[in-house]
């Protein structure tokens, strides 16, 4: 009888005792997460090979992802393209076409080159017209 009031006092004992405890990945950590399944899920639309779709948790962030398709069940048309369109694609080389039919000579009327008889000659009369409107 003295065991059975020890366990019944116990257990009623247990009962009021709260410990207080974190069962979370931040418990005794600053630096790092401790979990390697986080808790939060991210929904993502799920397709099927009929075509319907569900959206469904998943742990990465997605927009859509698709299950893969049963070859076999398709017809052969179908098949065929399906392998076709796995195929590396031949790369398109581009040549590029230099037109090289540019002519200074149209442009030179906009700039001369330094020191150029041209320019030289023309600075001097004005030159010589500003002394004589001095004197």
């Amino acid at each position: 009888m003295s065991s059975q009031i020890c366990v019944r006092s116990l257990l009623t004992c247990g009962s009021r005792v709260f410990i207080a405890e974190r069962n979370n990945a931040w418990r005794a950590s600053l630096g790092k997460v401790s979990r390697k399944d986080y808790l939060h899920k991210y929904q993502v639309k799920f397709i099927r090979p009929d075509g319907s779709t569900i959206m469904v948790p998943a742990s990465e962030p997605r927009q859509t992802f698709q299950s893969a398709v049963d070859l076999k069940q398709l017809s052969e048309e179908e098949r065929r393209q399906r392998l076709a369109a796995r195929k590396p694609k031949a790369k398109i080389t581009k040549t590029e076409v230099i037109d090289d039919t540019f002519d200074e000579s149209e442009y030179m009327k906009f700039w001369s080159a330094p020191g150029s008889q041209e320019s030289q000659d023309n600075d001097q009369p004005e030159k010589k017209t500003q002394k004589k409107a001095k004197n």
